[in-house]
């Protein structure tokens, strides 16, 4: 009975992503740097599937924080800040 359950299952996931493929979704993302600094920009349509969030969300309103990286939600879109790890010189560190 678990297979049968299972083969339902993979069949749902499959008619979504076959559908997503289908699907023509607006979607606009930038990304600038300066120095070790990374913004990006994305903006979804609200016509997704699984809404401009995902989960069905089309509205978000705060900020995520964590490590190197903060994501502020703008209710339509999210703008993500990510201060990028400075990269050591191998070299430098293999003669000592």
């Amino acid at each position: 009975m678990n297979d049968l359950i299972t083969t339902k299952r993979e069949k749902f996931w499959i008619a979504i992503m076959r559908f997503n493929a289908l699907e023509k979704k607006q979607r606009i993302t930038k990304k600038w740097t300066f120095g070790k600094l990374e913004i990006t920009f994305d903006w979804r349509e609200k016509n997704c599937i699984w809404g401009r969030f995902g989960g069905g969300w089309n509205w978000k309103l705060g900020f995520l924080a964590g490590g190197r990286t903060i994501i502020i939600n703008l209710l339509i879109c999210t703008m993500r800040f990510n201060l990028k790890k400075e990269k050591r010189n191998e070299n430098l560190h293999s003669k000592m």
